[in-house]
């Protein structure tokens, strides 16, 4: 996942994946996962090879209430595997596993403006624009906007 996930080209486009990736922090990462997901608040899955087994990205449902029925989604996927629909196939599962298990209706989802294929990869799965938040995440010393969208799926 260090590898992978520090990759400069899948980290410099988003808002929280750091570079360099620091030895530990995918651990960290990953022991939180187990202790979030009990808590109900995040559910984080691996995008995977269905050949290989081959780690290829993340998907996560963070910062989930069950009273208000919504998450906020978060993804990377390697760089290897950008434009093949791999992370849009991973997306589309984790938003009908949302809607379906968890009785989530209402999915909010951000990107840098220039990360262009997280865009995409949103307006696939059926986001639509809501906003944009001016100098809103300070990114490597530097402060950018960020890209809101949202999902409202049927409510239960």
């Amino acid at each position: 996942m260090q590898r992978i996930a520090g990759d400069v080209r899948v980290a410099e486009p988003t808002a929280h994946v750091p570079h360099p990736y620091p030895d530990g922090v995918a651990s960290e990462w990953i022991a939180s996962h187990a202790p979030a997901f009990r808590a109900g608040t995040d559910v984080i899955y691996a995008v995977t090879s269905a050949d290989t087994g081959e780690l290829l990205g993340a998907v996560q449902l963070a910062h989930m209430s069950a009273l208000d029925r919504r998450a906020e989604l978060g993804y990377w996927v390697a760089y290897a595997h950008w434009s093949s629909g791999i992370c849009s196939e991973a997306v589309g599962a984790v938003i009908r596993y949302a809607h379906g298990e968890l009785g989530i209706s209402r999915i909010v989802c951000s990107c840098l403006p220039r990360n262009t294929g997280s865009e995409r990869v949103m307006q696939k799965a059926g986001f639509l624009p809501e906003g944009r938040l001016v100098k809103h995440v300070n990114h490597r010393g530097v402060f950018e906007d960020m890209l809101i969208y949202g999902l409202n799926l049927p409510g239960r």
